[in-house]
């Protein structure tokens, strides 16, 4: 049975961190700033139940159910409240695969109003089995966060229908608490309060030079939202080299999507020079409590020049250090330019204009060639009848020039992947092409021989 408490000491109103006013100035509407996460059920939910049992989780925690608060147009700063949200949890119905994936790219293509909630349920009622999909919203959540509000409502609609009785509430849990990578190392002392635990280095150049692109295939650029590839198959097991520290599933899944987009590339006429991506960490403080929801990942950043990628053993041993030193470098700031676009000079309305002026200039340099978010294997993953073996698919913001990324979660020992696109990038038919040579890639990985790395 959950433990019903709310949760203490959350207060009414906060700032919001830099980075989440980044992330609310750089959104376009074309492309949603969203974290989803699909799960499909073992036969059909209560629709009453699942209402209920969003509203429960949502009452327990005020930073789950943030919102904008209202300010004037010359307020130079923007700030959480915590309120009653809108309407959370819409209903739908779908009677083939194609239905579902239409309500699904629907979903991905409409902006969440966060003057009204951060987070929403959609109920899809199939013929055999419903599918939940939970969207937050980028600025407030990261994958994390998400996965433990879908926890939390997996676990309060349970206990409600195993004991026969409506929801109450219940927290989400605390930071560190829950499944996930294992946290890196705590901020450094002079990095304290709520700001600086949420800050990444985004949206602006870091490292000078030109990132490779992924080739466009079929493009439709008038179409908004996403569409979504999502597969299932056994974990990979990644062959130990030499005695060292050998790769994990994270590096098989990085390098993969490495050789994937040269080898694309290379299909479609155009060669690949340095390909970078993206890698979110988990870097919660364990000793914080009031921290559970929000968006609390830094982003680490692989880098493959082209004469490392002939080499697929080597390619696979140089991401596995790369990913390793970054983990364990201390969590960084803002850099300056950030830092003074978050900052309270002017009003917020053109702190967002100057932001979107930024990040066109910036775009050549600053954005990465693609992304891979994995939440790893989760030991208690969300399940609404308690088995734990309901598939779970992630999916991240993906916008252009990027647009790709790559999501993983891995469930009773299967690999749920999500490859994410932007129709401005590829059309469904080029995206199953791409997930296919993706899967063709990862197998290979780990099939490859034992052996020393160079």
């Amino acid at each position: 049975m959950t433990t019903l408490r709310n949760v203490p000491d959350a207060p009414a109103s906060w700032p919001l961190a830099p980075i989440e006013e980044l992330d609310l100035y750089l959104e376009n509407a074309r492309e949603p700033n969203l974290v989803a996460l699909e799960t499909h059920t073992q036969g059909h939910l209560d629709r009453a139940a699942l209402e209920a049992a969003v509203a429960a989780v949502l009452a327990a925690d005020p930073s789950a159910r943030r919102h904008l608060a209202a300010t004037s147009r010359w307020s130079r700063r923007l700030r959480w409240e915590a309120a009653a949200p809108g309407r959370v949890l819409t209903v739908d119905g779908w009677s083939s695969p194609g239905q579902l994936t239409v309500l699904r790219e629907q979903l991905s293509a409409r902006p969440m109003s966060l003057n009204d909630t951060a987070a929403r349920v959609l109920l899809a009622v199939g013929p055999q089995y419903d599918v939940v999909i939970l969207q937050t919203h980028h600025a407030a959540f990261d994958g994390i966060s998400s996965l433990a509000l879908l926890s939390a409502i997996c676990a309060v609609y349970r206990d409600a229908a195993g004991a026969g009785r409506g929801p109450q509430t219940a927290p989400l849990p605390l930071p560190g608490s829950g499944p996930g990578p294992v946290p890196v190392r705590p901020p450094a002392p002079h990095q304290s309060g709520r700001g600086q635990a949420a800050t990444t280095r985004r949206g602006l150049p870091t490292l000078p030079g030109v990132i490779t692109r992924i080739a466009a295939d079929t493009a439709q650029p008038d179409r908004p939202g996403y569409g979504f590839v999502l597969k299932s198959a056994p974990l990979p097991r990644p062959v130990r080299h030499g005695r060292g520290p050998h790769p994990t599933v994270n590096d098989l899944l990085v390098t993969a999507l490495i050789l994937t987009v040269d080898r694309w590339n290379a299909a479609h006429g155009r060669r690949s020079g340095t390909i970078r991506i993206t890698v979110p960490v988990n870097d919660r403080d364990p000793q914080r409590r009031w921290e559970g929801p929000g968006n609390l990942s830094r982003l680490i950043r692989v880098t493959a020049n082209p004469g490392q990628r002939a080499d697929a053993a080597g390619l696979l041993a140089q991401v596995a250090a790369q990913t390793r030193a970054g983990k364990l470098q201390p969590r960084p700031g803002l850099d300056a330019v950030s830092r003074l676009l978050a900052a309270g000079w002017a009003p917020a309305e053109v702190k967002r204009h100057t932001a979107r002026l930024a990040r066109h200039l910036a775009q050549p340099v600053c954005t990465d060639t693609s992304l891979v978010s994995n939440l790893g294997a989760l030991p208690d993953p969300p399940s609404f009848s308690g088995s734990g073996q309901e598939p779970l698919w992630l999916s991240g913001p993906a916008p252009m020039p990027r647009g790709l990324a790559v999501g993983a979660v891995t469930v009773a020992g299967r690999l749920h992947l999500c490859v994410q696109y932007r129709h401005a990038l590829l059309d469904s038919g080029a995206a199953a092409s791409f997930t296919a040579a993706y899967g063709q890639a990862l197998a290979g990985l780990a099939a490859l021989p034992p052996g020393r790395p160079p």
